[in-house]
């Protein structure tokens, strides 16, 4: 009898162990909520594949050499209810300060980088804005027709949101 139980008992902490491996992972991507700035955003568009696999219209400064093309890369797009856009794009598994320095780089070649204090850079070209961040051994870009205010502040959250992420 006491070893019916004991196998029951163990065949139990088995199964929730397998249920808690199979939870997905946390995302590497920000959700709508984190994004605040007083306005309510929603997710347009979420896809993933590599660098080379993303769209021309998310390459930082249409300079694909900024990230190795086989680079696992996660995209997002947000809309706001006033019709302002963001995306995120987050390359994962590369040497991030490679990928950093590649932006500031490529997009100064192009128009003008601002360092900014911490691990992050504005880029202006034309007419856009995108800021750029990393953490651990991932790339971020944010862009987007919120000011350049705005977008330092969601790549701030989304690399301290990458910071708490387990590698």
């Amino acid at each position: 009898m006491n070893r019916t139980i004991v196998i029951i008992a163990l065949l139990c902490a088995a199964c929730g162990t397998a249920t808690a491996q199979k939870s997905d992972p946390p995302s590497l991507l920000l959700e709508p909520g984190q994004l605040k700035d007083g306005r309510t955003w929603t997710v347009a568009a979420t896809s993933q594949g590599t660098w080379r696999d993303l769209p021309a219209n998310l390459v930082p400064c249409g300079k694909q050499v900024i990230a190795p093309m086989e680079a696992v890369t996660r995209w997002r797009s947000f809309t706001a209810t006033d019709g302002a856009t963001a995306t995120q794009v987050v390359v994962s598994g590369v040497d991030a300060m490679d990928a950093f320095k590649s932006f500031y780089d490529e997009c100064g070649a192009v128009g003008s980088v601002e360092p900014m204090v911490g691990p992050k850079n504005v880029a202006r070209h034309d007419g856009e804005v995108e800021v750029a961040a990393m953490s651990k051994d991932r790339f971020i870009v944010l862009g987007g027709t919120v000011p350049g205010e705005q977008l330092q502040v969601f790549a701030e959250t989304a690399r301290t949101h990458l910071d708490a992420v387990p590698d």
